[in-house]
């Protein structure tokens, strides 16, 4: 028995790969456009855009600011997490942009940070020298990833040492790449750690 012939014809089918394909470069051309005015308004060329592709303007404006809103209010769920490590009393200081970590006696370490291009920018963390040598600066930094996994935040950092006496550039790189972070060309030569998936529970935590 012969096999069922389609009901279409030739030039009927013709016609349909024809417009899947045309409605495909369609879809194409809208999406390169929306990340061509997406980086023209990163560059500050928002009179082009308002001028040229209003609508599209202002529906990435207004995506942009939704986003910016609640980034900002993750950057704020991380801060009140990181002041609880354990043993130690966090405190963010009176100008927000370092948390303050100390014992029972002493300041052991702070860190610096900042709301910056919709991530928890991490300035670096400092510990006392008498407090060197004992993981500090570890566990700070697991609580740190750990809130903003849970927030769904990156988290950006230029390293630098501090001093003659805090790690050398190489081993201060080690340090942050052991929790996550690595070098990436769109942070200003810095590092930057993403957020961790669910998938990603199968690996353990740096020591």
């Amino acid at each position: 028995m012969a096999g069922k012939q389609s009901s279409r014809c030739p030039t009927e089918q013709t016609t349909l790969k024809a417009a899947d394909f045309l409605q495909a470069e369609n879809d194409r051309l809208i999406h390169e456009l929306r990340a061509f005015v997406s980086v023209a308004l990163q560059h500050g060329l928002q009179d082009y855009c308002e001028t040229r592709h209003p609508a599209l303007t202002a529906e990435i404006r207004s995506s942009q600011d939704k986003s910016q809103v609640g980034a900002r209010k993750k950057y704020a769920d991380v801060l009140a997490r990181i002041s609880q490590v354990p043993r130690l009393r966090g405190e963010t200081g009176h100008t927000g942009d370092r948390t303050y970590y100390r014992n029972a006696q002493d300041n052991v370490a702070y860190i610096e940070h900042a709301f910056r291009n919709r991530r928890f920018f991490l300035g670096g963390i400092w510990v006392a020298p008498n407090h060197r040598g004992q993981g500090i600066a570890h566990q700070i930094l697991r609580v740190l990833v750990k809130a903003a996994d849970a927030a769904d935040l990156s988290v950006e950092l230029v390293h630098e040492p501090f001093g003659n006496e805090g790690l050398r550039m190489n081993d201060l790189e080690a340090f942050y790449n052991r929790h996550g972070f690595t070098r990436q060309r769109t942070s200003d030569g810095g590092m930057v750690r993403f957020p961790r998936s669910s998938l990603d529970l199968y690996r353990g935590e740096p020591g």
